[in-house]
């Protein structure tokens, strides 16, 4: 089902009644699709993938940094193996703030920060040494034989949010954005229902919950008497 860009560009052409390019080309079609994979995915996480590499000199930057791959979008559950050696998440704020020479000192990193497309280490991190996550993978363009979203099989079923994305477009490109707003509709609950189907498998245990404090009685100043308590 849905294949490919072929059929999805089939797909999408039979359901706005032109099934030979006139108004819409093939080219604009396949651009809105592979707009709506990217928008879906990155909204998502639909995907991830595992990414491992040996550093290299050239792989670090101001001695303590290394650029995330160029299909990734954040990270996954997991976080950043050093070494296999788990890592903990910090802020930049807080480097500068709690560790003031973070900067000269060495060892092994026991923590790593985000800096736009970077991943930062704390201490300084070392070529020879193997830097791994797991992280939100960006999908790859359809233009040929791809199948979307990099041929997850578990996706089958989300296609169609995609085509409908397509079909949006071609209806705004028309003026007609009472069927754009549709469409528009059925991708965003598209959205919904990845993310409630995903959310299913994550791990509960990541989230916060509020230890319980009793209420306590409450009280008040008597204005003009300061020494007074209600």
């Amino acid at each position: 089902m849905l294949a490919n860009i072929t059929e999805i560009i089939t797909d999408v052409r039979s359901l706005i009644n032109e099934t030979t390019a006139s108004f819409w080309t093939d080219a604009e079609i396949t651009r809105w699709v592979n707009e709506g994979q990217l928008l879906l995915t990155s909204e998502t996480g639909l995907l991830s993938s595992y990414y491992t590499k040996i550093l290299t000199a050239d792989d670090i930057v101001n001695d303590r940094e290394v650029r995330v791959n160029t299909d990734f979008v954040a990270l996954d559950e997991g976080g950043i193996l050093y070494n296999n050696n788990k890592l903990d998440p910090i802020s930049f704020q807080a480097l500068h703030n709690y560790h003031t020479n973070w900067k000269n000192e060495t060892g092994p990193p026991t923590k790593y920060y985000m800096r736009g497309d970077m991943f930062g280490f704390y201490p300084k991190p070392s070529a020879g040494d193997e830097v791994s996550y797991y992280g939100i993978e960006r999908a790859t363009d359809l233009a040929t034989t791809e199948t979307p979203f990099n041929g997850d099989y578990r996706t089958v079923p989300f296609r169609v949010y995609i085509r409908d994305y397509a079909i949006g477009k071609c209806w705004y490109k028309k003026n007609e954005m009472v069927k754009y707003k549709d469409m528009m509709n059925s991708f965003e609950y598209g959205i919904r229902k990845v993310n409630s189907i995903l959310n299913k498998s994550k791990d509960n245990s990541t989230r916060i919950i509020p230890e319980h404090r009793p209420k306590r009685v409450p009280y008040g100043v008597r204005y003009g008497n300061t020494s007074v308590f209600d």
